[in-house]
């Protein structure tokens, strides 16, 4: 596993900076005084095109690089998508078709250790729920933490892994 992150790294350093429509401002100072935000977040998926397809047709993502790592196995690809903002999905083809740590349920899924979901805020979860529906995706769970002042929708990708949506509760 270690030998497979330093490939990826590796393979992600030569294959150069990702350059977004502007460039990023400065990352807000820390509470110990360390400058730094999100910037992406990697994930393995038995069918490349088909992750790609779902990021860009669901998210609205665009393609901004995608290079292989030889070093590590010369059937790997990856495809690097940008989101908003900052923010990119790392899309690393070449997994088992079925992911054996999607979870059935979000129960199941918190009741072990490791990385659960990423997860966007949008400004009003009914479009977004209405396109989605366009793309045969339906919520796996959704509910309104009055406590947190959001509302909160579970959708699962192409592999099985929970994407979190949420949403300010609205004023009306």
């Amino acid at each position: 596993m270690r030998r497979l992150i330093l490939a990826l790294m590796a393979a992600t350093a030569l294959a150069g900076p990702v350059r977004a429509e502007t460039p990023p401002a400065t990352p807000a100072e820390t509470a110990i005084g360390l400058q730094y935000r999100g910037n992406h977040v990697a994930m393995r998926v038995a069918d490349l095109e088909e992750a790609v397809t779902w990021w860009t047709d669901l998210f609205g993502a665009r393609e901004v690089r995608r290079s292989a790592v030889p070093a590590l196995d010369p059937e790997i690809e990856i495809a690097f998508l940008h989101i908003s903002g900052g923010f990119h999905i790392e899309l690393v083809g070449g997994g088992s078709p079925v992911d054996p740590g999607a979870p059935e349920d979000i129960a199941a899924d918190y009741s072990t250790a490791g990385y659960k979901h990423v997860g966007f805020m949008v400004a009003d979860l009914e479009p977004v729920l209405a396109h989605l529906a366009t793309h045969g995706v339906t919520p796996d769970y959704r509910v309104t933490r009055a406590d947190y002042g959001v509302e909160i929708v579970l959708i699962r990708d192409p592999s099985g892994r929970f994407v979190e949506l949420y949403a300010p509760l609205s004023s009306k």
